[in-house]
């Protein structure tokens, strides 16, 4: 489950840098009326060739909990967009967390992700896809759907909505959330929003 917006969406230019901050989460209900959860991420891309961008990106709220969060890895650009056929982008990453009060508990998760996209009349994109994050001890995965669109502010800014079903494979009627967001008692429904700068 990725803890952020989907980023990118696109690979970037070749030589082109964009940072990127994301804020958002599964619904909760902590003082009667329904939220997400305030999870922050912030990092960068940069387009290293025309077809592939490297990622990496830091878990603010993480952190903020003494533990320490980083992921990257690199996107490709499976297709370009071309009439009807869409763009279509591939991700993989790694996840580390570490338990920065203790010195332990280092724990690491690979990420594939694969999102089709579409531009629409005056530079908005949208688009949907799936991802998916492997924990290797207990051997388990958890698929996310999610769509979202990217609206562009100026030349340079971009804000980004995205909805995901986090955790879709997996029951989630009992637990930290108590299954307030499943859908069917299985996953959470969670929304986020991001922004992002290129220079």
């Amino acid at each position: 489950m990725h803890c952020g917006v989907t980023q990118p969406v696109r690979v970037l230019e070749k030589g082109s840098t964009q940072l990127s901050a994301s804020l958002g989460g599964p619904i909760i209900k902590p003082a009667g009326f329904p939220m997400p959860v305030p999870y922050m991420t912030a990092g960068a891309v940069h387009g290293l060739t025309g077809d592939v961008s490297l990622i990496g990106r830091a878990h603010v709220t993480a952190l903020l909990f003494g533990d320490l969060g980083l992921d990257a890895g690199a996107a490709y650009a499976l297709a370009h967009e071309r009439g009807i056929v869409p763009e279509i982008t591939a991700t993989g990453e790694l996840y580390l967390f570490s338990d920065l009060r203790h010195g332990s508990a280092t724990r690491g998760y690979p990420f594939l992700s694969l999102n089709a996209s579409y531009v629409l009349t005056g530079s908005v994109l949208v688009f949907a896809g799936a991802e998916d994050v492997y924990q290797l001890r207990p051997a388990r995965h958890f698929m996310t759907p999610f769509a979202g669109v990217e609206i562009p502010v100026s030349s340079r800014s971009v804000l980004q909505m995205e909805m995901k079903w986090m955790a879709a494979n997996v029951n989630t009627a009992h637990g930290v959330f108590e299954g307030y967001s499943s859908i069917g008692g299985m996953g959470s429904f969670a929304t986020f929003f991001g922004c992002t700068y290129r220079w």
